[in-house]
């Protein structure tokens, strides 16, 4: 399993909302088990990999409970402070994932995946403390800078984790190029280009043939 694809298909479900006489048809909690799946896959080598089971953990139970539309209704009638810290645990993993994959990213030589997913933490993190000024110091004109930012980190954390799913440093395989040696199941001594001598196909007199190749680097 490429553990980046159960976690953006985890996001998308969180993402989107489909509306069934108030229940939402995509609901938050798949979404995020299926994040809970993926992340659990991550390399144990991987920055904050405890922190975003935990993170993942917590936004599935505080999905699970708002998840119904009485319970929904209750929260965005009451404080703003409420919705904000119900959350905080979906910005915490998207903000560790973020930082996680940017530091693998760097350490990878992937300067231009690392500098993007380093965007994707700061509007995640943004989103967090804006809030805190809205709320605290009453700043209202940054309300909506904050609802942006959540989005914006949102939707820009699961297109890297598309992007990205394959690459080794986040647990991920290239994808396999069927024809190519050393990356296609046909590869090996049955075709008669993997024991490194010569077969019917080729003839040690008759020259190159349709099915030789230039030598590649394979051989050193």
């Amino acid at each position: 399993m490429v553990p980046l694809h159960p976690v953006a298909l985890g996001l998308v479900i969180i993402a989107l909302v489909v509306d069934g006489r108030g229940w939402d048809l995509l609901p938050d909690p798949l979404g995020w088990l299926l994040v809970l799946v993926g992340t659990r896959a991550l390399p144990t080598t991987l920055r904050h990999r405890g922190a975003l089971l935990t993170s993942a953990a917590l936004a599935l139970v505080v999905s699970a409970v708002v998840w119904p539309p009485a319970v929904a209704q209750q929260v965005s009638a009451t404080d703003d402070s409420v919705a904000w810290a119900l959350s905080l645990p979906q910005l915490a993993y998207l903000a560790l994932l973020a930082d996680a994959a940017r530091y693998a990213a760097r350490q990878a030589g992937a300067s231009g995946q690392a500098a993007w997913f380093a965007v994707a933490g700061l509007l995640a993190v943004a989103a967090a403390v804006l809030p805190v000024l809205v709320l605290g110091a009453e700043v209202d004109a940054l309300a909506g800078t904050a609802v942006l930012a959540a989005t914006l980190a949102l939707l820009l954390t699961t297109v890297l984790a598309l992007v990205t799913a394959r690459a080794p440093w986040l647990g991920g395989q290239p994808r396999a190029l069927p024809g190519l040696p050393g990356h296609g199941a046909d590869d090996g001594p049955a075709n008669g280009q993997g024991d490194g001598q010569d077969g019917p196909a080729g003839g040690p007199a008759g020259g190159p043939d349709r099915h030789s190749r230039p030598k590649t680097g394979e051989s050193s």
